[in-house]
């Protein structure tokens, strides 16, 4: 990488954010202790927040610790062990406020086009407005991966249904499932939370179950008042962070929770069938219609502790179907049992390996990023690809790991130090090596074919079969690789 003589930054050069999510929001703060503060933050919705914006159903709240899903700089006075969305909005409103990102905001701004000049070095956006926004000397895409809601093909055409229907992550304003016969399609990490709400206040649930899915309690709780006060303490807060780093780190360390012979997969496959027979030991035709048939690890672990309770409430029902079609009086399983339901909800997730889905971004000589990838996405550390200089993606393909907030730094980190070497020395452009981008995805997919995600179809996975979400390593790994790709992969020219 080319070092310069120049020490102050190019100021009329100006940066692209896409998104304003945990990671959109974590790219900024970089930029900003990098000096750099010439830079937009694009929005497609009317707030800031990403997926805590969009995923506001009843019972949404983070899978991970409130003080490890969060930024390592930026201590908060958390009210649970697990932030519902509205306690993790008002904490990522406060970061923007704090670090004067608000400014930088641009709302109700859905960028269609990111297109580069081959000419003028920089790139050209396009969004929903039509608006002109100028030129971009480079751009950070932080839109994330779970961000197109999925939906069965009977739910994208019109139907007779007569009641409300919605995904989890577009949740209408002001409805209600008091009193309400309510169908649920799914039984993964949105959908056990919405279960629980549903269970304590509609009529009925019936839960449409394709495949069961292997599951650990989450210990999730309020604070006590002397716990918050303790937290006060940053070395407190600190320690308690850590301990919750260093457990997922050692967890993950040589993909040990994914492997069929790794130790923490043996150990924790062993806790969920415990937690699955002893909670149903009293229901066993509940048990052999909630025991998975896959292995564990092959698909994301729901972390939940109610959805066994919930299942034996007499107003739940677990029907062991997919649901087929719609009636315009509610739902017709793959069995060919007619449902009545009022509201039907859709716990289904996303089409999670369409990165950038929605967005077309072109490269060097007009080369489209989506047919470079013709269907299998890949990045050198989940951040660039060769032929799309100054181009970054937050979250990007084998990424998807935990803690999520230490890997968003980690990515961070690596544009911001670029783009401002590139701006002291006055070069025009940050280029991923082409040699060793292939020799990365050559060893990644060697590892992620030692682990259990490709033993089942799921989200980690393209419609080929090959793995383009999951990082098979730890995030004390991942950091390393970033600090050493910016001086190994990566050409400032």
């Amino acid at each position: 990488m080319t070092s310069g003589a120049y020490a102050k930054l190019d100021t009329d050069a100006r940066i692209a954010i896409i998104g304003s999510g945990f990671s959109g929001l974590a790219a900024a703060i970089a930029l900003k202790k990098k000096g750099i503060n010439n830079f937009v933050i694009f929005e497609q919705e009317a707030g800031l927040g990403g997926t805590w914006w969009n995923n506001r159903y009843p019972g949404a709240e983070v899978d991970l610790e409130s003080h490890i899903y969060s930024f390592s700089f930026e201590r908060y006075d958390w009210t649970r062990t697990h932030a519902s969305w509205a306690e993790l909005l008002t904490y990522l409103n406060h970061v923007a406020r704090k670090w004067g990102l608000i400014s930088h905001l641009r709302f109700n701004e859905k960028v269609e086009a990111v297109t580069w000049s081959d000419e003028r070095k920089e790139y050209a956006i396009a969004t929903s407005s039509k608006a002109d926004h100028g030129a971009f000397r480079a751009v950070i895409s932080a839109v994330g991966f779970l961000n197109i809601p999925l939906l069965p093909p009977f739910a994208r055409r019109e139907s007779d249904f007569k009641g409300v229907q919605c995904h989890t992550s577009r949740w209408p304003k002001g409805l209600s499932m008091a009193g309400k016969r309510v169908g649920i399609l799914g039984t993964g990490s949105s959908a056990v939370q919405v279960i629980h709400e549903a269970a304590l206040e509609a009529a009925s649930v019936k839960i449409f179950q394709k495949e069961a899915n292997w599951i650990l309690p989450k210990d999730s709780r309020d604070f006590t008042a002397s716990e918050r006060f303790m937290h006060k303490f940053a070395p407190i807060y600190w320690w308690k962070r850590f301990w919750l780093y260093y457990g997922y780190d050692t967890r993950q360390f040589r993909a040990s929770h994914a492997r069929k012979d790794g130790r923490v997969n043996k150990r924790r496959a062993a806790a969920s069938l415990a937690y699955l027979q002893n909670s149903l030991a009293d229901r066993p035709d509940l048990l052999k219609l909630a025991t998975p048939d896959f292995p564990f690890e092959a698909r994301r672990t729901v972390i939940s502790d109610t959805y066994y309770d919930d299942l034996k409430n007499p107003k739940v029902e677990l029907v062991p179907y997919g649901a087929a079609k719609l009636s315009a009086a509610g739902i017709i399983d793959e069995g060919g049992h007619e449902h009545p339901l009022d509201i039907i909800i859709y716990a289904t997730g996303f089409d999670a390996a369409n990165y950038l889905a929605g967005m077309k971004v072109a490269g060097e000589h007009g080369i489209d990023l989506h047919e470079k990838w013709a269907g299998e996405p890949e990045a050198l550390l989940g951040l660039m690809v060769p032929g799309f200089p100054n181009f970054f993606m937050m979250y990007g393909p084998n990424t998807n790991a935990i803690p999520l907030v230490t890997f968003y730094q980690a990515q961070a980190n690596f544009c911001a130090s670029l783009i401002s070497t590139m701006l002291k020395t006055r070069r025009r452009t940050i280029k991923v090596d082409a040699a060793a981008f292939r020799r990365f995805n050559q060893k990644i997919q060697a590892a992620l074919a030692k682990t259990v995600w490709g033993s089942t179809t799921s989200y980690f996975q393209a419609s080929t079969g090959k793995i383009v979400a999951q990082w098979p390593h730890s995030a004390t790994e991942y950091i390393l690789a970033t600090k050493a790709a910016r001086k190994n992969a990566v050409k400032i020219e």
